[in-house]
Formats: C-alpha cells, sequence, structure tokens
C-alpha cells in the first residue's frame, strides 16, 4: 500500500512538473555586463515565483532590453553618475516597463543600481507574470 501512494505520488508531482511552462530568459541590446546578469536573475525569480520553469533552450523567450532615459553627472567634487532607465520585458504579447533610477560612481554601477530595483515581487512584475499564464 504504502509503495502505491508513493509511487502515484511521484506521478502527480511527474504531470505538475512536465506541464509547467518554460522561459529561457534573455538580455538584449548594449546592457552592461553585471546589470545584465542582474536583471536576468531578477526575472528568473519573477518567473519561478508563478511556477513557471526557465531553461537555456525553451521556446517560449522572455526578452529584457533598456534605454537610457536621462544620465547626468551630479554636480559635485565627487562627480557620480545618475541614470534612469526603462527596462522592458517582452514574452508572447505581453510587455511591462519598469522605469528604475541608479546612481553609482561610474556608469556601470550606476546601471547596475538601477537594475536592481527591479523587484521581483512588486505589484507590476506579478500582474506581468500572471497575465503570462
Amino acid at each position: 500500500m504504502k509503495r502505491i501512494v508513493v509511487s502515484l505520488a511521484v506521478l502527480i508531482m511527474g504531470a505538475v512538473i512536465a506541464s509547467a511552462q518554460s522561459f529561457s530568459v534573455k538580455v538584449a541590446g548594449d546592457i552592461p555586463e553585471a546589470a545584465a546578469k542582474v536583471l536576468q536573475q531578477r526575472f528568473t525569480q519573477m518567473l519561478q515565483g508563478e511556477g513557471f520553469t526557465v531553461e537555456e533552450d525553451a521556446a517560449d523567450v522572455l526578452e529584457i532590453s533598456a534605454t537610457v532615459q536621462e544620465r547626468m553627472e551630479t554636480p559635485c567634487s565627487m562627480s557620480q553618475s545618475v541614470v534612469v532607465l526603462n527596462i522592458k520585458a517582452r514574452a508572447h504579447e505581453e510587455e511591462v516597463v519598469f522605469t528604475v533610477k541608479g546612481v553609482g560612481k561610474d556608469d556601470a554601477d550606476a546601471w547596475l543600481r538601477a537594475a536592481k530595483q527591479v523587484l521581483p515581487r512588486s505589484k507590476q512584475a506579478q500582474e506581468f507574470v500572471t497575465k503570462l499564464k
């Protein structure tokens, strides 16, 4: 009896895992490497949090791109870079744009800090991922 219950549980879990939709998360455009890695991690967390699987060779692709909305340098002795980015994610026919700001010692650092402002549990992120189901 115990073997039958365990076998059924394994079969059910296998069916649930097999039915999960898979995505490949790709970062497009000229984004600094560290920021690209953070964006890929954040969007992977979003998808996995809603039960999707993320695989390198999945048929469905979630593409992330970024455009600079504003760039400036702070006018002080320890100059810092400030960037305001529009980070766009697109999968199927759904699209979301996160407008984020980063301040850092140089452009790459500012991009990294801006990328970290994309929060997987934000309402905007959750609504986007829900639409993908």
